[in-house]
């Protein structure tokens, strides 16, 4: 490839909302509202008052949000445990590998 063009790849990427052209650093972002809303979720998701059968669809809203299938186990499994902006921060630099 020519020294200053992009692979198909690169290209691709670029055309991405929410991702960075940077491959070192291929993180997804959040806009205000979209992280409000994350942190919102991890805080209802946290309250030890929530009811068992709301939590399951606060996962599944955050989960879509973030685009993190797991994102119960960075909730209550991680040690030591992780902080609202932690959650997210970790939850967008997750690279599905399809």
């Amino acid at each position: 490839m020519p020294a200053g063009s992009r692979s198909d790849d690169q290209a691709a990427r670029a055309t991405v909302p929410g991702v960075t052209n940077d491959p070192a650093a291929l993180t997804r972002t959040l806009d205000d509202t979209q992280r409000h809303r994350a942190l919102e979720l991890i805080r209802s998701l946290k309250d030890t008052a929530l009811p068992d059968a709301a939590s399951g669809e606060l996962l599944d809203q955050l989960e879509k949000l973030l685009l993190y299938p797991r994102v119960s186990d960075l909730l209550f499994w991680r040690i030591p445990e992780l902080t609202a902006d932690e959650v997210i921060d970790e939850a967008l630099r997750y690279q599905p590998f399809v």
